[in-house]
């Protein structure tokens, strides 16, 4: 199972007082992961929905651990863990420079037809392309 590396920093914005980032910044940066897995793949969000489906939320979840504080590095590892013909459950761990875990965490998502917004089978091409992030 592969697994795709992003990064980013805690920024000043998405800390509290005491210099710690928000918990709703977790989910935040699970999607930047998620977005760069699709775009390792070939098939940006983007390409995806201009051939006619939607990849939704419809179930997301975290384990915090350790906060992130202001300025800390942010390791974002992404991978797949389940897939199924219509969804997709995305896993991730968030990660200090050191490799310390701060919080792991899921999306399921569900391929929806663009137009009419009901529940579709995955677009084979892209399932293919996706095959080397496949459990």
């Amino acid at each position: 199972m592969k697994v795709i590396e992003s990064r980013t920093r805690v920024r000043y914005k998405e800390t509290d007082q005491m210099g710690i980032a928000h918990h709703s910044n977790y989910v935040v940066w699970f999607e930047i992961g998620r977005t760069d897995l699709c775009r390792e793949t070939g098939f940006s969000y983007r390409d995806i929905e201009k051939r006619g489906s939607l990849l939704v939320v419809v179930e997301i979840g975290c384990r915090y651990r350790t906060p992130f504080l202001y300025d800390d590095e942010v390791v974002i590892r992404t991978s797949v863990r389940e897939v199924a013909s219509r969804s997709m459950t995305f896993h991730y761990e968030l990660v200090d420079s050191s490799g310390e875990i701060h919080a792991t965490g899921f999306s399921k998502h569900l391929w929806l037809d663009r137009e009419t917004r009901k529940p579709v089978k995955a677009d084979a091409e892209v399932m293919r392309a996706f095959a080397p992030f496949l459990p």
